[in-house]
């Protein structure tokens, strides 16, 4: 009875949900004589994170000058609690959680977050059903709506679904930031931006092939001072799929294409891969993926603008959006040798982020960062059965620029040892792990540099030596209690120079907590 209080509690006071740093373990209970629903499921997690760094500041750079903040001055935490209930045809997934007191944490601007990522009821039978709520829309791109959804079974293999309602802003995750403000000329908060949505997918499932296909389109039908018409729609077409070719080859894709709003017509995500077993032994993998902003541009530059009226001493930021793509090809074998016991890893991949081009204010003209591109390799070698039962793994990897320019500069090594063994009858895990790595600026010098707008000539170089050890320990306690402590220590060393010298940074260390306790019926 507390713990259904506590899930009344959490449900009413609080927002949704965050993916798990480390992942979920199922633990799953059969109905008893309490008398619970056979299709209740109960999760209840309570989490926290401490991050901070301390070391001493730099000499100043100029004489009489104030010394150089070396370490974060900002002490990094969260508390977290996470309700997630699934019963009948209710879904909850919902959180409250406290964070730094800075604007340097993620999501909302520190302080409460209020997240709810699903509060959403199912009614109807299996071949015709309808969704009221806060829901994600599956077969088109995993879109979140605040709205309605009817769910159509056309045949045994092929089903249909059509969703409206309003559309939250992209990357929230707290309920006063789903719905940014209109900025007014005076720099002062406006009405909310409520963006409209509506869309239709389509999803086919069948044992060897299953995916979906859907469009949607976005609009803002509020004013928007300094908006263009270009920028209130958006109309974008999703797809996903997986396929067994035969039986040691899966091809699977996924794409989001961007049909018209402000970045006009373009791939925003796409992927496709391949994953091969030609042998018992053997596995590889290959894969393609393009990423790119996926934004309301609307919504963003209402979040990002902040007006100057004209008034000596009020600094106008300037900020815009710009759509900013990357690109990656990576592949990557795994053989198992000695009866599965050793494992022979190696994965490669190439990386690369187009031009792009910032305009100057007052159209004074513009700002190009070239092309850069980068390739990476690692090796791996894992040991299941090694001494004293203790699973081990040692791994290596490079990184190195592709070709020359301004923006390919940074060469960096890893390596990552670590060991793991099981205990409490395979209850418990306790994994620690050692990492050392090494990166520094290749090319030393771009140029002459006269003036700090010439940002390419006034590259300064650095060179990071760091190192992190720690350990992660899980323990499941009977059958509903799941418990996840991890802690890592660490060290950074920097030299860096540029046009006003060289800086010999003090070492700077670093400790990471976080610790996860997790409750669930089934």
């Amino acid at each position: 009875m507390q713990v259904m209080r506590a899930l009344a509690l959490a449900g009413t006071v609080a927002g949704a949900v965050i993916r798990p740093a480390h992942g979920d373990l199922a633990i799953v209970r059969p109905a008893d004589d309490r008398g619970a629903p056979d299709d209740l499921d109960l999760r209840i997690t309570l989490s926290t994170f401490v991050f901070r760094e301390s070391g001493a500041d730099a000499p100043a750079i100029v004489d009489q000058g104030a010394t150089l903040p070396n370490a974060s001055p900002v002490r990094r935490y969260f508390g977290d609690l996470r309700t997630e209930l699934s019963t009948g045809g209710l879904t909850l997934d919902a959180r409250i959680r406290q964070t730094t007191s800075e604007r340097y944490q993620a999501g909302a601007s520190a302080g409460g977050e209020y997240e709810v990522r699903t509060l959403a009821y199912r009614l109807g039978s299996p071949a015709t059903s309808l969704t009221i709520g806060r829901q994600v829309i599956d077969a088109v791109g995993a879109t979140r709506i605040d709205g309605l959804a009817v769910t159509r079974r056309l045949t045994g293999r092929l089903s249909a679904t059509a969703f409206g309602g309003a559309y939250p802003q992209l990357g929230s995750r707290s309920l006063d930031t789903d719905y940014v403000h209109v900025k007014n000329p005076d720099g002062s908060d406006g009405p909310r931006v409520v963006p409209i949505t509506g869309g239709l997918g389509v999803v086919y499932q069948a044992p060897d092939v299953h995916g979906d296909l859907g469009v949607a389109a976005v609009h803002v039908a509020q004013g928007i001072p300094g908006a263009t018409a270009a920028e209130r729609p958006r109309v974008f077409a999703t797809s996903s799929g997986y396929w067994r070719i035969a039986a040691p080859v899966d091809v699977y894709h996924f794409a989001v294409i961007d049909v018209a709003g402000a970045g006009g017509t373009s791939v925003t995500n796409a992927s496709l891969g391949l994953d091969a077993r030609p042998a018992a032994a053997l596995q590889l993998t290959a894969a393609l993926h393009h990423v790119s902003t996926d934004v309301l541009q609307i919504a963003a530059r209402t979040l990002l603008s902040d007006p100057d009226p004209s008034a000596i001493g009020i600094v106008q930021n300037n900020l815009a959006v710009i759509r900013i793509s990357q690109d990656v090809a990576r592949a990557a074998a795994s053989l198992a040798l000695a009866d599965q016991r050793f494992e022979l890893s190696a994965s490669g991949g190439l990386h690369r982020r187009p031009e792009v081009t910032v305009a100057l204010a007052g159209g004074s003209g513009a700002v190009v960062f070239p092309e850069t591109r980068s390739a990476d390799a690692t090796f791996a070698v894992l040991d299941r059965r090694s001494l004293g039962g203790v699973r081990a793994q040692l791994s290596g990897t490079v990184i190195a620029p592709v070709g020359g320019g301004a923006g390919n500069r940074t060469r960096g090594t890893l390596v990552r040892v670590a060991v793991s063994r099981g205990f409490a009858e395979q209850r418990g895990q306790l994994e620690a792990d050692a990492m050392a790595e090494r990166f520094r600026d290749v090319d030393a010098s771009q140029g002459m540099c006269m003036t700090s707008l010439d940002a390419f000539a006034c590259y300064g170089t650095s060179a990071t030596v760091a190192a992190q050890a720690g350990a992660l320990a899980s323990w499941r306690i009977g059958r509903e209690w799941l418990v996840l402590a991890d802690v890592h220590a660490g060290v950074r060393d920097v030299h860096s120079s540029s046009v006003a010298g060289s800086i010999a940074w003090p070492k700077v260390a670093s400790i990471t907590s976080f610790i996860r306790v997790q409750w669930r019926y089934r």
